[in-house]
């Protein structure tokens, strides 16, 4: 029997899982392994809020990220 809470953040759960799924692509075409990234499952059904848990690492694989994030980012076009 699932809670009301569980009702109410099915959709963000789903959506959630989604958007894991896309960030570990990523990394893993980048080569960045986080080992504790997963979804906050407790959190979600004590708050109805839904987080994604980046975990820990060390710090050469953080660096790996800031690596890839500073190629990725863009300048923001101006607002029109």
């Amino acid at each position: 029997m699932s809670s009301m809470i569980d009702k109410i953040t099915a959709e963000d759960r789903r959506t959630a899982a989604d958007v894991l799924d896309d960030l570990q692509a990523v990394l893993n075409a980048a080569d960045v392994k986080l080992p504790s990234l997963g979804i906050d499952w407790r959190s979600a059904k004590a708050t109805g809020v839904v987080l994604i848990d980046l975990g820990a690492a060390r710090p050469d694989v953080i660096e790996r990220l800031v690596v890839v994030l500073r190629r990725g980012v863009r300048p923001s076009s101006p607002p029109a």
